[in-house]
Formats: structure tokens, sequence, C-alpha cells
């Protein structure tokens, strides 16, 4: 039986599929078209009213589509015209891009061959188009990865995960308690108790490379949350705009201390370290000889050599 009206995906997919129909089935009854796509005639009429209004860019009279049904009998005019391949800006072409990618990455793991389809067409784009990097919109970390957190959270399970620590620059095991998922600054962290440090921890989600639930299911001996930042006082020895964004400074002035705070005083050294003589770190003592130090060693390094 017909159906009398179309669900919007279902309408556009056969909207798609009447012009190249039309050009081939010049002057084809309207019952019949109607009938061949399974729609009422009062539906066909709406859509090849719809069609109207469908053509190229410039959307005038001479790119719209010609069409001609009020007798009864569907003629188009200009549907080879229509149907030539035309050539896409740059800028449409990134657009086309980065939609390919969300489409890839909300495929269902089953659906090889979609994949392989939009693998395959983003790689013809990005040959036609000359893109010199890989384009990409997919957030850095893995949905995987975030629903075996999700899960653990709800089921209050441990987790073994595989870290790489940017401060320490070292990859480790640790088995964690997550606590809470949450975003900040487009990134997504993870806040848990951390077995092997005894303490409360925060992990950026896109540097867990593996997560895997343990048996572990109940918070014994565990303490409250250590939330106590490092407080740091620091002050520009010269102009340096990497070392304002590094330290996330709003006003940057010679000479004008600044005082911060961070959870890790590895982060702190090795920031200060990275800013080299542009940065002098006042405080705190202990973490400023810390750095002092590593300078002379590598200084002698350099001497030795």
């Amino acid at each position: 039986m017909s159906k009398k009206i179309s669900a919007p995906l279902i309408r556009t997919a056969r909207l798609l599929d009447l012009v190249p129909y039309l050009n081939t089935h010049q002057g084809i009854a309207l019952k019949e078209l109607a009938s061949h796509f399974d729609v009422t005639p009062a539906q066909m009429s709406a859509d090849l009213t719809t069609l109207w209004m469908c053509g190229l860019p410039g959307y005038t009279p001479l790119e719209l589509m010609d069409l001609e049904f009020e007798s009864g009998f569907v003629s188009i005019r200009n549907a080879p015209t229509l149907s030539k391949p035309r050539s896409i800006t740059f800028q449409e072409g990134v657009a086309l891009l980065l939609g390919l990618d969300l489409i890839a990455s909300s495929l269902p793991e089953g659906r090889k061959d979609l994949l392989t389809a939009v693998v395959s067409l983003r790689q013809r784009l990005i040959t036609i188009l000359g893109v010199p990097i890989r384009l990409s919109v997919i957030p850095a970390s893995s949905h995987a990865i975030s629903a075996i957190i999700a899960q653990s959270i709800a089921s209050q399970t441990a987790l073994v995960i595989d870290y790489h620590s940017m401060y320490k620059d070292q990859n480790s095991k640790r088995t964690v308690m997550p606590v809470e998922l949450y975003e900040n600054n487009n990134n997504q962290y993870l806040r848990a108790y951390c077995f092997t440090a005894l303490d409360y921890r925060e992990f950026r989600v896109d540097r867990i490379t593996t997560a895997e639930p343990t048996a572990e299911t109940a918070l014994i001996g565990i303490s409250k949350p250590n939330s106590e930042k490092i407080e740091l006082t620091i002050t520009m020895t010269e102009p340096s705009r990497d070392v304002a964004e590094r330290f996330a400074l709003t006003q940057v002035a010679i000479g004008v201390p600044h005082t911060l705070a961070s959870y890790s005083r590895q982060w702190i050294a090795r920031s200060v370290m990275a800013s080299g003589g542009a940065v002098r770190l006042d405080a705190p003592l202990d973490i400023r000889a810390e750095v002092a130090k590593k300078a002379q060693l590598m200084l002698d390094r350099y001497k030795a050599e």
C-alpha cells in the first residue's frame, strides 16, 4: 500500500533518485512515476515542486531544475547540464573532509565496508585538493576508553591503565579507582585514586593508551582527595609569547613577579627549564634548587664535550 507521507530522510533519498530517473524516462506519466517510487500522486507532485527549487549554486532560473508536469506527464530539460561534474573550492573540500571524519568516527564497529569507503573517498579528496596535513575533527581521546572509564565509575570498579605523563615524559602502568570524568579547555580528564601514588590524581584521557577493568571494587583505606596546590612565583626576564602561553599569563611585564599554582612539582620544573632564560623561578626554593642543579648538569655535559 502506498504511503501518504514520507520521512525526511526517505524523501531526500527519493529526490536524489528522481533526477537521473527522469532523465532516462522523459514524458513518463505522473501516476506511473508515483507507482514506481511507491508514493501517492499527491506526494510525487509535492516532490516535483520541491525539485523546482533545487539546482546548482547561483540558484537563478539558469541553474534550477527545469521541470514540466502540469499536464500529467513529467519531463526534465536540463538534467544533463546539472549532472556534469562540478569543481569544488578548497574550503568546500576541507568541509567535506571534516564531515567524512565525523561520519567515520560514528560508524558501528561492524561496518568495515562503510569505513573502507569513507577512507577511500577521503584519500581521493586529499589528493585532489592537495591538503598537506591530515585534517581531523575526531576528539583526541578514544571513545572506547571513555566508555570503559564511564562504566567503571558506574560500577565502582578499578582500572589498570597505561598512561603517558607529559610532566615526567614517561609511560607507566597504574591501577586507579575512577571518580569522575570532566572536560576542561577542550580536553577530557579522569579524576581517580591512584594506588601507585597512594593519592588522588588527574589523568588526561587522550594520554591513556589502554584501560582494563580489574576485580577491585571497594575504596578501602583510601583517604580524601588531596587538592592542595603548590604555589610558585616566576618573573619574566625577557619578552616571550611562549612563556606567556605556557604559564597562562594575561599580563606580560618584564621584572614583575607572578604568583601561580600547580598540582605538580614536575610540571613546574619542566616548564621553567623549557622557558630557558626568559623566566626566573623565585619560589618555591626547593624546586628552584632542583632546576638549578639540572641546569648545571646540562652545562657540565656541554663543557665535557
